[in-house]
């Protein structure tokens, strides 16, 4: 883990070194550019991939875990499974925050239906029904932050690179930054159980509160 944020440190380095030299010409310049590009992607590939090195090495050295004498309790407040209806009106709720702020109107639906599916479950069984409200009034409340955020990472952003972290070119990433503002170590391990993507949250939430 420490080999892969060492690699994450490098890529936040390289990504922020897009200028080019001075006296250069153009057809150098977009050389340049697309040379940072490439080592950036690169740089995303390794960290993932030293991730998932290192939790398999991590597992299997993990002993078998006890039986337990009697089935856990969930969580009274815990939600099992998240319906369609209200995957919709969040969604709609978020694309509507979503493009007030960025302008952006091309996304991927079909990706952004299946992470709130899942991001929902760690919205207890008491605020689901008031979710879309309270959503709208953390919009409200946090649109200085969301506004910096997308303008340095989102759609068109300074530093902008949808390969590295795609959350911050979809809607449901407000959704995302409420719950991270909320209850992280519970979005957090609904992430790790259900969404295959080692870093992406990690990547996005460091965006979200430090701006890296």
């Amino acid at each position: 883990m420490l080999e892969a944020g060492a690699v994450e440190g490098a890529h936040a380095e390289v990504a922020e070194d897009t200028q080019v030299p001075a006296g250069s010409s153009d057809e150098f310049g977009e050389g340049w550019l697309g040379a940072v590009q490439a080592v950036t992607s690169r740089l995303t590939h390794i960290a993932d991939r030293t991730v998932r090195q290192a939790r398999a090495t991590a597992a299997a050295a993990e002993p078998p875990p006890a039986v337990p004498s009697s089935p856990p309790r969930r969580s009274p407040n815990a939600v099992g499974a998240v319906g369609e209806e209200r995957v919709h009106r969040v969604l709609e709720a978020a694309e509507r925050i979503f493009v007030s702020l960025t302008g952006a109107s091309t996304y991927d639906r079909d990706l952004s239906e299946e992470i709130i599916q899942v991001v929902l479950k760690c919205v207890s069984v008491e605020e689901q029904g008031g979710y879309v409200r309270r959503l709208e009034a953390f919009a409200e409340t946090s649109r200085e932050r969301l506004l910096k955020l997308y303008s340095r990472y989102g759609p068109g952003g300074a530093f902008a690179d949808e390969s590295h972290c795609y959350l911050t070119h979809q809607p449901e990433s407000v959704v995302i930054c409420e719950r991270l503002d909320t209850v992280p170590m519970w979005l957090d391990g609904v992430w790790n159980d259900e969404i295959y993507a080692e870093l992406v949250l990690d990547r996005f939430a460091k965006y979200w509160r430090f701006g890296l």
